[in-house]
């Protein structure tokens, strides 16, 4: 049968196409807002009603980190049956949106692409030529956030408060541990109010409490000899969803960040994880949720 790559809109839903036509067939998840993920701000591998593999996204915007798309492709497409379905983030009519829908089409080389008829796709280039099928329409925006808090408030219930010392694991999804990180004498020295600074490539990261006066932003750069500087507060990490990972990139629990506490380099976070938790890799998303399941906006890419 081969694999089959599904491509709707923001305004439809494959949710009763799937009950109808899915019958025992892997379904691989690449729609981080998909409410069939439970929770959401991931991409999920099923067999059956069983969770295979995931891997973590953090935000509900496809656009947001397409690359992570593309490496949760290629994690979980090796370990999913050759006749898999595929249901691929919306189309959203933007140049990102359907480059990555390309490449995902590329990479995973279907033997057919179902799409909506209103799909705001290009049918050029695809490796194989589309079918409409019809589909319903998605549920209200005000139904599909319900349904969310509902999953948040499951996964908040499930973790427990852990303390992760930074020094012990790699950061990714943030600009926050990309760098080389400056130590205490060259804090000291740079005078700047930050708790917490880095250099990488041609910018100054920094978090602090304050905004530094323009003077000491300036005396910074050029004592480092940086092009441009980036500024981070401590509490603008709060309430971001987060994973635990193994040193091979696994996820194996995910939660929220609680707070960051940068002089004392460790990290507070409700994870569904058992304690203490093998964690090598802190994965932190864009999106934050509150204490009571709502969701509180998304941080903007690569400013924490």
């Amino acid at each position: 049968m081969g694999r089959t790559l599904l491509i709707g809109s923001p305004k439809t839903s494959w949710r009763e196409w799937l009950k109808t036509h899915r019958g025992g067939r892997d379904l691989l998840c690449l729609d981080p807002a998909d409410p069939l993920l439970n929770p959401p701000g991931r991409c999920c591998l099923w067999k059956g009603e069983r969770l295979h593999a995931w891997r973590f996204y953090g935000s509900l915007d496809p656009q947001r980190a397409p690359h992570v798309l593309l490496a949760a492709l290629a994690k979980l497409l090796p370990e999913s049956d050759p006749d898999a379905l595929l249901l691929a983030p919306p189309a959203l009519g933007t140049p990102l949106a359907e480059h990555t829908l390309r490449l995902i089409a590329e990479l995973a080389r279907p033997e057919a692409i179902l799409v909506a008829p209103e799909t705001a796709l290009g049918m050029q280039g695809l490796p194989v030529g589309p079918e409409e099928v019809a589909l319903e329409p998605a549920f209200p925006p005000l139904v599909q956030t319900a349904q969310r808090k509902a999953q948040w408030l499951g996964l908040l219930e499930r973790c427990t408060l852990q303390d992760i010392s930074l020094g012990h694991v790699a950061i990714e999804g943030v600009r926050l541990g990309s760098g080389r990180a400056l130590s205490q004498a060259e804090l000291d020295s740079l005078r700047l109010g930050a708790e917490h600074v880095e250099i990488s490539g041609s910018t100054l990261f920094a978090v602090a409490p304050v905004e530094p006066e323009e003077s000491a932003l300036a005396r910074a750069l050029d004592h480092t000899h940086r092009a441009k500087v980036v500024l981070a507060r401590p509490d603008a990490y709060e309430r971001l969803l987060c994973s635990f990972a193994h040193i091979g990139g696994e996820d194996f629990a995910m939660g929220v960040v609680e707070s960051i506490d940068f002089v004392k380099g460790i990290a507070r976070v409700h994870s569904t994880a058992v304690a203490p938790a093998p964690v090598r890799i802190l994965r932190l998303g864009g999106l934050r949720v509150s204490p009571a399941g709502d969701e509180l906006g998304e941080a903007r890419p690569w400013q924490v």
